[in-house]
């Protein structure tokens, strides 16, 4: 899971299957967005980062924090799960300077991870950020609320709030997440500005290529399931089909001997494998025929009903 504020919101809840996504960044490119692109699935989350249309950043993190990708990795993961049509894509615009920001946070190193603010003294922390002159992040979240505050070199910059596009030099304790049950702090150190060196994904790959492979795998890949599916149904429809051969002899053997053995035989080749009530049907009217030849439509009608209770119980 990815913690971060939502900015600005551009699009929301969207269904990134239906959409040919490097054409829709390719948008965002064109336009000049700055924010980010955010997309959770059940297999995990996925952020893509855009300062003044250049796309400067991406990770992928699964859904127990094993995997971590970035870059041209992340990108593939991205359109893979996007493709697989469960994901959901939120867009937010923020301020160049705390897209940055959120670089430096999303490529962080963890000093801290999920300490229970109900019971770890937050101040010492803080002044340990400023004794120690770290550049860092302090990420606050419960619920579905995330907030962060930044630091350089011990100085406090600013709080990132969830709505917001800047970073803003207060925070209104009122509204804390830090107040809400179950509110989780992260800190990572991170690189300051001046350090970071953003290369423009865009403009060093063309994604399409990426896209159009990730759909041609996935796209095999289903299809080779269901095929797979497919034969797995038509072996288990046949086992039935004989099982079920093999009982209607044995009840025509109850009733009416040998010859009637032979007569299910002869007449269960009508029967197809998905035992349908049309074929079952002729089955039942030509042992009928057959049956009489040696025994009386008593016999004949308690045989053919014992057969019928067999497939229902079946059903």
């Amino acid at each position: 899971m990815i913690f971060l504020p939502r900015g600005n919101p551009v699009r929301q809840k969207v269904n990134p299957a239906r959409i040919n996504i490097p054409e829709a960044m390719e948008k965002l490119r064109v336009g000049t967005f700055t924010g980010y692109l955010r997309f959770d699935a059940p297999q995990g989350s996925g952020v893509i980062l855009f300062q003044e249309g250049q796309l400067i950043s991406s990770i992928f993190v699964d859904k127990d924090e094993k995997e971590r990708l970035i870059a041209y990795d992340a990108i593939a993961k991205i359109f893979e799960v996007s493709i697989l049509g469960n994901a959901v894509l939120n867009i937010f615009r923020l301020s160049s300077d705390l897209v940055v920001g959120v670089h430096a946070l999303l490529h962080g190193r963890y000093l801290h991870k999920g300490l229970d603010l109900s019971c770890y003294d937050v101040r010492e922390l803080l002044d340990s950020i400023k004794e120690e002159g770290l550049t860092a992040c302090l990420r606050i979240y419960a619920e579905d609320q995330t907030a962060l505050i930044l630091y350089d070199q011990g100085y406090a910059l600013g709080f990132f709030h969830e709505g917001q596009t800047e970073l803003e030099p207060t925070a209104d304790v009122a509204k804390s997440v830090a107040l809400l049950p179950g509110a989780k702090l992260d800190c990572l150190e991170v690189r300051s500005a001046d350090e970071i060196i953003l290369a423009d994904l865009m403009g060093s790959a063309d994604l399409g290529p990426i896209w159009q492979r990730a759909r041609k795998l996935l796209l095999e890949d289903r299809r080779q399931r269901e095929e797979t599916a497919v034969r797995s149904q038509e072996k288990s429809q046949e086992r039935q089909r004989q099982h079920t051969f093999a009982i209607f002899k044995t009840i025509a053997g109850n009733h009416i001997g040998k010859f009637g053995v032979t007569q299910v035989e002869k007449a269960f080749s009508v029967v197809d494998s998905t035992l349908s009530g049309e074929s079952l049907e002729k089955y039942y009217a030509d042992l009928q025929r057959l049956a009489r030849l040696v025994a009386g439509q008593s016999k004949i009608t308690t045989m053919i009903e014992e057969m019928r209770k067999q497939i229902s119980s079946a059903g």
